[in-house]
């Protein structure tokens, strides 16, 4: 059974379809690099997988999304987190006028348990000497790089089981990309399994285990191994 089955989903906004008939079996522990161009539907996807954006009809029904074999379609965002399955978007979300340990802090509130809730913090400042360091400085005063770093702190204190996660490399420079690309394998080595948009292919085609293409709302059936072929998506 796989972890996540995205069944024959549309959607859309106001009444814009984006995405046609789209299906996904993602297996747990499986990286999955979702490309295309600007408009392709690949942020779409996520957010529809996340219930961000509403499930259209289309077809004979009207689409699934099915996690852990159970039907998630529509359920809110703080019993997917629950569930171990999160979502970080292309703008970071963070308290802007909190310190760096409080947003750490505020990511576990569904823990209630302030004993575990200290360990996870000790242990992401332990592999992350910034956060470590800037635990105590407000997160609007932080550098671009700097905020993804946290973002990434705030998943690995929550230990999903599955990541969506969107343009983890925009705007990183590349000591930043090296060190973000690690900190994913570290979560990929932990057995999260991961969704990944990007535009930066070469960065990441070796960190993936399918390269999977969207064009004008379609999607490629097949896992991209040919480098024309995944060219021919990003134009």
């Amino acid at each position: 059974m796989s972890l996540l089955s995205v069944q024959n989903i549309n959607t859309g906004y106001d009444k814009k379809q984006v995405l046609f008939d789209i299906s996904l079996e993602v297996e747990k522990g499986e990286t999955i690099l979702l490309i295309g161009a600007n408009g392709s539907g690949k942020s779409t996807l996520l957010k529809a997988i996340y219930g961000i954006l509403p499930l259209w009809e289309g077809g004979e029904s009207k689409g699934k999304i099915i996690y852990e074999g159970k039907d998630i379609t529509n359920i809110s965002t703080n019993h997917l987190i629950k569930k171990g399955l999160m979502y970080i978007p292309q703008k970071n979300e963070l308290f802007e006028d909190m310190t760096v340990a409080e947003n750490l802090k505020m990511s576990t509130l569904f823990l209630s348990n302030s004993t575990e809730t200290k360990k996870r913090l000790e242990d992401v400042f332990e592999k992350n000497s910034l956060l470590k360091d800037r635990q105590k400085q407000i997160v609007n005063r932080l550098s671009g790089g700097e905020r993804k770093q946290l973002s990434l702190g705030m998943i690995l204190m929550n230990r999903p089981k599955l990541l969506l996660y969107d343009e983890p490399l925009a705007g990183l420079s590349g000591n930043n990309i090296e060190y973000t690309i690690h900190q994913l394998t570290e979560i990929k080595e932990a057995g999260t399994t991961i969704i990944i948009v990007e535009h930066r292919i070469k960065e990441l085609i070796l960190f993936a285990d399918k390269v999977i293409g969207l064009k004008l709302g379609y999607m490629q059936k097949d896992n991209l191994t040919d480098l024309e072929k995944i060219k021919m998506f990003l134009v």
